[in-house]
């Protein structure tokens, strides 16, 4: 347990030096509702989500997604998927991305730790990006009722092949709350979200937006 948060630590540390020089400094707030639906005792599961999102301290609309697709649980402690994303922001063309992603979870005695790996393919119209997407993250599931609680850390990189490689980075604290045997979760979480300016060639140049986050979940 204590190896773990001394991991997150250090990733913690190393994002806010790798965001020490950022030219900007904007508090956004992103808001999301997902809907995931299992089939029985089935190890497929469909999932649905969409998001907004606001920036310049909230003030002007970001951009809206909507995801769809399904996972399938291999084994009691790894699941893959399969999804496919629409994205528009503002002022920017509109992205059509499909995602194959797994992911790794293990409960530790009270902690539990998981890795996601995602292998995005962003189609725009007048280009094709291949993005890949590590998050590391560690949770901390508190059993009570009728709320449960699962404070959380978590460390997610991005990188892009031929385009900056290492261009993304977002650090996470939070809490999950779980209501109903946890079957409609309300996610509030604070990220710091530190990018590299596509017009820095060097990518030294570095933006970062302060988050509010939050989630909405169903299961069904």
């Amino acid at each position: 347990m204590k190896r773990g948060l001394g991991i997150l630590l250090v990733f913690f540390l190393l994002a806010a030096a790798g965001t020490a020089r950022a030219k900007e400094n904007d508090f956004q707030l992103w808001t999301e509702l997902k809907i995931s639906h299992a089939f029985g005792k089935s190890p497929w599961t469909l999932h649905w989500a969409t998001e907004n999102r606001f920036k310049n301290n909230v003030s002007d609309y970001l951009l809206f997604n909507t995801t769809l697709g399904f996972d399938y649980k291999i084994l009691k402690w790894l699941k893959g998927g399969f999804f496919y994303r629409f994205e528009k922001q503002v002022g920017k063309d509109y992205e059509n991305r499909i995602f194959p992603q797994f992911e790794l979870s293990k409960q530790f005695g009270a902690v539990e730790l998981s890795n996601r790996q995602r292998f995005e393919i962003r189609f725009f119209p007048d280009d094709t990006v291949f993005r890949y997407r590590a998050r590391f993250r560690i949770a901390f599931p508190i059993k009570t009722s009728p709320v449960s609680f699962k404070p959380f850390l978590s460390e997610e990189i991005f990188l892009e092949p031929g385009k900056g490689d290492f261009n993304q980075n977002r650090v996470a604290a939070g809490n999950s709350f779980g209501f109903r045997g946890d079957t409609i979760t309300f996610d509030l979480y604070y990220l710091l979200r530190s990018a590299a300016e596509k017009d820095s060639p060097t990518g030294k140049n570095w933006t970062q937006a302060h988050v509010l986050g939050t989630s909405l979940g169903f299961k069904f």
